[in-house]
Order: C-alpha cells, then structure tokens, then sequence
C-alpha cells in the first residue's frame, strides 16, 4: 500500500518536511490573494507542488535512486530537497477593476490545504509515534 511505503520509507521525513513547506507557502499565497481581492489588476496566485512531489517519489511510491558513482546502489533524497515551489497565476475571469479573486475558490483552497496540511502532520505523528512504540517495545 502506498501509505505504508509512505509512513514507513526512510526518505519520508525529507517528503513530509518539504509537503509542509509547500503547504505553507500555499497557505500564504491563499491569504494574499484573499487580503487583495479588492485591489484593482491583483492577480491570483497558487502553487502547485503536487505533481513535483508526485514525480520525486516515482509511480511506484519509491523514491528515485541517485548514486554519486555508477558502482553505488542506493537511494537519496535529491529529488525531494531539489524541489522548488512551481507559483503560477490564475487563469480565472476579471471583474471590471483587471482583479480576478474569487473569493469561494479562495477560501475552498484554504480548506482544502488546511485539511491536507493536517493530514501531513498526522503521518508525521503517526510514523513518531510508530518508531517510538519499535525502541520501547510498548504496543500502539
């Protein structure tokens, strides 16, 4: 399952961190575009980080291998520490004043990104939780 690969790969820390970087910025971007939805020519902005994480863990749910020499074999976390936030503008209808905020959308991608935001934390506490429960020996 993917979510087992997920929680339990050892590169999901370096995932995880940079998901919350991502959705925190998304978060900032939401709140700007919502503080100037009255300001004449604003254009919205979002940022769209999954398909990069998407292609840092691979189809699979593996990570991408990288090797510093041809002999090597094993994985590294430069695909995910090499990811950069992709900022683009929306592509949604002006109102006569060139501002293209629409105030529903907006507030749904702050929901939106809050749940997911919440979601990652919860994996995050979920793996501590896991790993704390295998050096103790005490059951979940």
């Amino acid at each position: 399952m993917l979510l087992d690969r997920l929680l339990y790969n050892n590169r999901t820390p370096s995932v995880l961190k940079k998901a919350l970087d991502f959705q925190s910025q998304r978060h900032l971007l939401i709140s700007s575009n919502i503080s100037n939805m009255d300001t004449p020519g604003y254009k919205a902005k979002d940022v769209n980080f999954e398909s990069q994480l998407r292609q840092a863990i691979g189809t699979s749910g593996e990570l991408d291998m990288a090797t510093t020499n041809g002999k090597h074999i094993g994985t590294g976390n430069s695909a995910v520490k090499n990811m950069m936030p992709d900022v683009f503008e929306e592509q949604d209808s002006a109102k006569a004043n060139g501002n293209n905020v629409n105030l529903d959308k907006e507030m749904m991608k702050l929901a939106e990104n809050q749940i997911a935001y919440n979601a990652t934390t919860q994996m995050m506490g979920k793996r501590a939780s896991t790993i704390r429960a295998a050096i103790t020996e005490i059951a979940q």
